[in-house]
Protein backbone atom coordinates (compact mmCIF):
# COMPACT_ATOMS: atom_id res chain seq x y z
CA UNK A 1 0.00 0.00 0.00
CA UNK A 2 2.06 2.89 -1.28
CA UNK A 3 0.92 6.38 -0.32
CA UNK A 4 -0.64 8.69 -2.88
CA UNK A 5 1.91 11.44 -3.55
CA UNK A 6 -0.45 13.85 -5.24
CA UNK A 7 -4.02 14.18 -6.43
CA UNK A 8 -5.43 16.83 -8.74
CA UNK A 9 -8.55 17.71 -10.67
CA UNK A 10 -8.26 18.89 -14.27
CA UNK A 11 -8.65 22.67 -14.30
CA UNK A 12 -7.13 23.52 -17.67
CA UNK A 13 -10.47 23.71 -19.45
CA UNK A 14 -11.94 26.03 -16.81
CA UNK A 15 -8.92 28.30 -16.28
CA UNK A 16 -7.66 28.27 -19.89
CA UNK A 17 -4.19 27.86 -18.33
CA UNK A 18 -2.21 24.95 -19.76
CA UNK A 19 0.16 25.02 -16.80
CA UNK A 20 -2.69 23.88 -14.56
CA UNK A 21 -2.66 20.48 -16.25
CA UNK A 22 -3.44 17.69 -13.79
CA UNK A 23 -0.55 15.40 -14.62
CA UNK A 24 2.00 18.21 -14.29
CA UNK A 25 0.51 19.39 -11.01
CA UNK A 26 0.45 15.89 -9.56
CA UNK A 27 4.04 15.31 -10.57
CA UNK A 28 5.37 18.56 -9.08
CA UNK A 29 7.29 18.40 -5.89
CA UNK A 30 10.77 17.92 -4.61
CA UNK A 31 12.81 17.27 -7.77
CA UNK A 32 15.48 15.53 -5.71
CA UNK A 33 13.24 12.48 -5.66
CA UNK A 34 14.51 9.94 -8.12
CA UNK A 35 11.96 7.66 -9.74
CA UNK A 36 10.00 6.92 -6.58
CA UNK A 37 6.35 7.01 -7.57
CA UNK A 38 3.82 6.13 -10.27
CA UNK A 39 1.41 8.40 -12.12
CA UNK A 40 -2.00 7.03 -13.10
CA UNK A 41 -3.87 9.32 -15.46
CA UNK A 42 -7.13 9.03 -17.37
CA UNK A 43 -5.48 10.16 -20.64
CA UNK A 44 -2.09 10.10 -22.30
CA UNK A 45 -0.12 13.11 -21.04
CA UNK A 46 0.38 16.26 -23.09
CA UNK A 47 3.84 17.34 -24.21
CA UNK A 48 4.35 19.50 -21.11
CA UNK A 49 3.41 16.70 -18.72
CA UNK A 50 5.59 14.18 -20.51
CA UNK A 51 8.53 16.55 -20.16
CA UNK A 52 7.77 17.10 -16.47
CA UNK A 53 8.09 13.39 -15.77
CA UNK A 54 11.80 13.49 -16.56
CA UNK A 55 12.54 15.56 -13.45
CA UNK A 56 9.55 14.73 -11.26
CA UNK A 57 10.52 11.35 -9.84
CA UNK A 58 7.82 9.42 -11.71
CA UNK A 59 8.98 5.86 -12.29
CA UNK A 60 5.93 4.72 -14.22
CA UNK A 61 3.07 6.33 -16.14
CA UNK A 62 -0.18 4.42 -16.63
CA UNK A 63 -2.79 6.07 -18.86
CA UNK A 64 -6.18 5.25 -20.32
CA UNK A 65 -7.56 7.43 -23.11
CA UNK A 66 -5.43 8.47 -26.07
CA UNK A 67 -4.11 11.73 -27.47
CA UNK A 68 -6.71 11.37 -30.23
CA UNK A 69 -9.48 11.15 -27.62
CA UNK A 70 -8.22 14.35 -25.97
CA UNK A 71 -8.02 16.16 -29.30
CA UNK A 72 -11.59 15.10 -30.09
CA UNK A 73 -12.87 17.22 -27.17
CA UNK A 74 -10.70 20.22 -28.04
CA UNK A 75 -7.40 19.72 -26.23
CA UNK A 76 -4.18 20.39 -28.12
CA UNK A 77 -1.75 17.89 -26.66
CA UNK A 78 1.24 19.37 -28.45
CA UNK A 79 4.09 17.49 -30.09
CA UNK A 80 3.72 14.04 -28.54
CA UNK A 81 5.05 11.19 -30.67
CA UNK A 82 5.92 7.52 -30.23
CA UNK A 83 9.52 8.72 -29.85
CA UNK A 84 8.40 10.76 -26.82
CA UNK A 85 7.42 7.55 -25.02
CA UNK A 86 10.55 5.76 -26.23
CA UNK A 87 12.66 8.56 -24.74
CA UNK A 88 10.90 8.21 -21.38
CA UNK A 89 11.53 4.46 -21.40
CA UNK A 90 15.24 5.05 -22.15
CA UNK A 91 15.35 7.42 -19.16
CA UNK A 92 13.90 4.79 -16.85
CA UNK A 93 10.21 5.72 -16.89
CA UNK A 94 7.98 2.73 -17.62
CA UNK A 95 4.96 3.64 -19.75
CA UNK A 96 1.72 1.63 -19.92
CA UNK A 97 -0.90 3.01 -22.30
CA UNK A 98 -4.48 2.16 -23.27
CA UNK A 99 -5.46 0.80 -19.85
CA UNK A 100 -9.26 0.56 -19.91
CA UNK A 101 -9.06 2.93 -22.89
CA UNK A 102 -12.72 2.65 -23.92
CA UNK A 103 -13.92 3.48 -20.42
CA UNK A 104 -11.37 6.29 -20.06
CA UNK A 105 -12.37 7.79 -23.42
CA UNK A 106 -16.01 7.76 -22.30
CA UNK A 107 -15.12 9.67 -19.13
CA UNK A 108 -13.07 12.14 -21.18
CA UNK A 109 -15.97 12.73 -23.60
CA UNK A 110 -18.29 13.30 -20.65
CA UNK A 111 -15.81 15.82 -19.22
CA UNK A 112 -15.67 17.53 -22.63
CA UNK A 113 -19.45 17.78 -22.75
CA UNK A 114 -20.16 18.69 -19.13
CA UNK A 115 -16.90 20.19 -17.82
Amino acid sequence: DDPICGECVEEEKISKDATSSTAAAAAMGDERRKRQFELFTSCEPCAMCLGATLWSGVSRIVCGATKTDAQAIGFDEGPVYEQSYEHLEKCGVAVTRNVMSDEAAKVLRRYGNEG
